[in-house]
């Protein structure tokens, strides 16, 4: 397989085999029914990076998700403050019984007594009771402080998490935006070594014609010209596969992409930056949280205590008597004795508790690891593209001295198809290392947790 045809076929296996994801999850990617029609340029409009970024915040699916999960973490904070008010009922109900405990109670409560009454043989008699109660808990052993701190840390953390989403899906669109420009350079090397082997096999046509050129030289540069074709072919398509994994991130129409030439370069992150990923964050957040439930998990040991009061109405239509009552007190409530009940849930706590903090320790490491990764690739692909910008030079200098003498008969066709692919091949890798360069550009400020854009960063109210 020549270098040109190896180099495509990498192409295409990183497109089609790299997922979109965020800590090891693919990032969903379908197209939403009604996108937002103010970040949608419209057709023959060019996309640029930046653009296609904000577009992608937008319309993606992933990104959208987390956004409702904040808002589901958000109104978990209001669920728990909600312990700290009053609760108010209203009961209604109707009931005709001939038990005389009831009769008894319910001609009481209507303030219908009669001496008459037979107490051996009491009537059937029917109730209406319509009742308002108000309980309001005065204190349940730091549960309800606790079980309110946990809401608020877990609304930090589905906070963070929004951040790491949007900044993972900024990452996946700016590498797949810098793969369709990597690959448009493919194309144009498939190209040059397509014109390439068209003027080489006119040349050894003459010579053959001439009788300066054997059989079996025309047809081996003939042959490399069908293999540049095919090269042409993939780069093609590859590009094209591109360009739809792009506007699949984006969320649009996939015929509707036209991607700009170039991309801004973004700063590279000075040696010593401290990580701020959004993920270490919520994992810290999510800490928090666990600690908060061990102590509302304790706080089923302690005692509770609270208020509450009560009116009531009651009426009988068969008596047509009604009367008002209230009561009102305190209760004080304590789990002697649960079962172990509480002592498991403390359990459980604490294990979860323990659990989160090495998920936070490990995702240091990984994170530290991340960014030695990213920093390595970008000082390996600034260093290809270096080598290979000297070995174009090189390559375009060989192939016009090998072609001169080729023309001369001065060398054979092998010599000349060997410069040829040379220099198509040098080409293809320096596209590939520039591209690579600003990808990894963009993949070490993911991993310190930088913003791509901070245009694009969501700002509190």
């Amino acid at each position: 397989m020549s270098p040109m045809k190896a180099s495509l076929v990498c192409v295409w296996l990183l497109v089609t085999l790299t997922p979109v994801v965020r800590g090891g999850s693919p990032v969903a990617a379908t197209a939403p029914d009604d996108p937002p029609a103010a970040t949608a340029p419209g057709r023959g409009e060019v996309w640029t990076l930046e653009r296609a970024v904000a577009t992608a915040l937008a319309n993606n699916p992933t990104a959208r998700i987390a956004e409702h999960r904040l808002r589901a973490a958000q109104a978990l904070i209001r669920q728990a403050d909600s312990a700290l008010w009053p609760k108010l009922q209203f009961e209604a109900g109707y009931q005709r019984t001939d038990n005389p405990m009831y009769v008894f109670g319910s001609i009481l409560n209507q303030r219908s007594f009669s001496p008459a009454l037979d107490f051996n043989n009491v009537p059937e008699v029917d109730n209406l009771d319509v009742r308002g109660v108000v309980t309001w808990p005065l204190y349940a052993g730091g549960a309800i402080t606790a079980q309110r701190r946990a809401a608020r840390s877990g609304a930090e953390a589905a906070k963070a998490d929004q951040q790491a989403v949007r900044r993972t899906l900024a990452f996946e669109v700016t590498r797949a935006f810098h793969n369709v420009l990597k690959t448009r350079e493919f194309i144009r090397a498939a190209e040059a070594a397509v014109r390439a082997f068209e003027a080489n096999a006119a040349i050894a046509t003459n010579r053959y014609r001439a009788g300066t050129l054997l059989k079996a030289e025309l047809l081996d540069v003939e042959v490399r010209l069908a293999q540049a074709r095919e090269n042409l072919v993939r780069a093609r398509n590859a590009h094209e596969l591109t360009r739809r994994v792009l506007a699949n991130l984006m969320g649009v129409a996939q015929e509707a992409i036209q991607v700009a030439d170039n991309a801004p370069d973004l700063p590279e992150p000075p040696a010593g930056t401290p990580p701020q990923r959004a993920e270490l964050a919520a994992l810290q957040h999510r800490v928090a949280a666990a600690e908060a439930a061990v102590r509302a998990a304790q706080a089923g040991h302690l005692p509770r205590v609270g208020l509450f009061g009560s009116g009531q109405y009651d009426y009988g239509f068969e008596t047509e008597g009604d009367g008002a009552s209230w009561s009102a007190g305190a209760l004080v409530q304590w789990d002697l004795w649960d079962g172990q009940l509480t002592r498991g849930r403390v359990q459980q706590a604490r294990a979860e508790l323990d659990a989160a903090r090495e998920q936070l320790r490990q995702l240091r490491q990984a994170i530290d690891l991340e960014i030695a990764r990213a920093r390595l690739l970008l000082r390996e692909a600034r260093e290809r593209v270096a080598v290979t910008s000297a070995a174009v030079v090189q390559a375009e200098e060989s192939v016009q001295l090998t072609r001169a003498r080729f023309e001369q008969g001065l060398a054979l066709a092998t010599q000349l198809i060997d410069a040829e692919t040379a220099l198509t091949a040098a080409r293809v890798n320096l596209a590939e290392a520039r591209a690579d360069a600003r990808i990894a550009v963009a993949a070490l400020r993911h991993a310190l947790g930088l913003p791509l854009f901070d245009s694009l960063e969501p700002t509190d109210n």
